[in-house]
């Protein structure tokens, strides 16, 4: 499965840019040969954390899913202030809950995504990334 995190981050929270990118190749070449469903390819996250100004052109968009390419798209916007104030493990760590989440917002047409398999995965890679 193809996995990807787009960041829609304010110029404040730049530094975090390179954690969230370094994240998001490392969690997709760890799940580039897992496969949860027939009907889901690829998947993208999008992390939103914006000021006051940007929260009006970056809300985030409702879960959706592409038939046609098979990917399955979601977002969550993450308060500026608490994200300035997140290390690097506090950083992964809601993101990680939030990709844990991903499965519940899946449309119910997809009926065969290995949720369990998914969480399991997930949780091991979440292990060994934040091992010091």
């Amino acid at each position: 499965m193809k996995f990807g995190i787009a960041n829609y981050i304010d110029e404040e929270i730049e530094e975090k840019t390179g954690c969230i990118n370094k994240l998001s190749n490392d969690l997709d070449s760890f799940l580039e040969k897992k496969k949860y469903s027939k009907e889901i390819d690829e998947v993208y996250f999008g992390f939103i954390s914006v000021g006051e100004d940007g929260k009006f052109f970056f809300k985030p968009k409702k879960p959706r899913l592409s038939k046609k390419d098979k990917t399955f798209q979601f977002e969550h916007s993450f308060e500026i202030d608490e994200v300035k104030r997140y290390d690097k493990k506090e950083l992964f760590a809601v993101i990680f809950d939030k990709l844990l989440e991903m499965p519940k917002l899946l449309p119910q047409r997809v009926s065969d995504f290995k949720a369990e398999e998914y969480e399991k995965d997930l949780n091991e890679f979440k292990d060994q990334y934040l091992q010091p």
